[in-house]
């Protein structure tokens, strides 16, 4: 069996978070703030998500050692009627403005800074798949990277996005949600999508909103390694999968050599090791009973597996995450 590394080992580690929001849409800091707030806490690099609208504060906020991601979260939205402000189901899908080449090669041009970009609405029922094919596609065609954000929170039925085109991330943990009301996680759709055979990987993040009814920062993000902190490093080694999502633990390496799947880590109390596609497929190695004494884990392939995935979870429950290698057998 070949010899599968988890990373590129291709540079440094830079932390991010790619899902926030400020005064421009629903947050309660401003931008100034809200940048600020991450540059303290060691961030790297951060997206402002704002509903419906581009926004690209890279001449704001850009320096040698932080960068902004420009982004936009656009919405569909099913209404229980016309007259009410009461919400179904939405699609959330998060367009991130991808690389040099993305933004050239994009067939409609790119959003300009402040564009707004209508929301699909329905009501009382939606062509729920349809619509977010065509949110993937729209924002596809202006050059961005798409990803879907928080379906539990949504609301949504696997039928209703897992199929969508187009994807390259799935948000499996939103902090902001989790502290709101236990909607923010979910790995679940996640391996649905890979054990059916779509290769996507998945992110954390907070989609914080600042309201002060809970803490909703600095709880979710991603480490991408890159060879420099710049625009197209951080999202092209984002589309490649080159990076872990964490709501605590690190992951130093990982990856596939003599028939087994290995991941380090910082001090943890358990990893489970998922993988595709026959019941019993994967394990977990169980550190002691709340303590966080393993830093090392692994599990013998049985040679059959279509993918692996690796969770490492502290005795907080606090998780990291890596991306899935996808594996072929001789």
């Amino acid at each position: 069996m070949r010899e599968y590394h988890g990373f590129k080992q291709n540079g440094n580690w830079y932390k991010g978070n790619i899902h926030s929001h400020t005064t421009v849409s629903d947050g309660m800091l401003t931008p100034e703030q809200s940048a600020k707030l991450y540059k303290d806490n060691g961030y790297q690099f951060m997206c402002f998500s704002e509903h419906d609208i581009f926004t690209d504060f890279r001449e704001q906020f850009n320096t040698e050692n932080f960068i902004i991601l420009p982004a936009v979260e656009s919405s569909v939205i099913l209404y229980r009627a016309k007259g009410t402000g009461e919400r179904y189901k939405v699609h959330h899908l998060h367009g991130i403005l991808g690389t040099t080449e993305m933004q050239e090669a994009a067939p409609a041009g790119l959003f300009s800074h402040m564009q707004y970009i209508p929301p699909m609405k329905f009501f009382g029922e939606w062509t729920g798949a349809k619509a977010s094919q065509e949110i993937a596609d729209l924002l596809a065609a202006h050059g961005c990277v798409t990803t879907y954000n928080h379906p539990i929170w949504s609301r949504v039925t696997e039928d209703e996005f897992i199929h969508t085109e187009g994807i390259s991330a799935l948000e499996i943990f939103n902090f902001n949600t989790v502290q709101e009301s236990n909607t923010g996680y979910d790995v679940t759709y996640w391996d649905r999508m890979l054990r059916m055979g779509r290769r996507i990987n998945a992110f954390a993040s907070d989609d914080n909103h600042n309201e002060g009814l809970f803490e909703d920062s600095c709880g979710g993000w991603i480490c991408v390694q890159a060879p420099e902190l710049s625009h197209d490093a951080i999202v092209q080694n984002f589309i490649d999968g080159n990076y872990y999502s964490s709501s605590g633990p690190q992951i130093y390496d990982w990856g596939v050599r003599d028939g087994k799947v290995w991941i380090d880590t910082s001090a943890v109390n358990h990893i489970n090791f998922v993988a595709g596609n026959i019941i019993n497929d994967g394990t977990t190695v169980l550190g002691k009973r709340f303590e966080d004494n393993l830093t090392h884990g692994e599990y013998t392939l049985k040679g059959h597996e279509t993918y692996v995935r690796v969770e490492a979870v502290d005795k907080y429950g606090r998780t990291a995450w890596t991306n899935p290698i996808y594996l072929e057998w001789d």
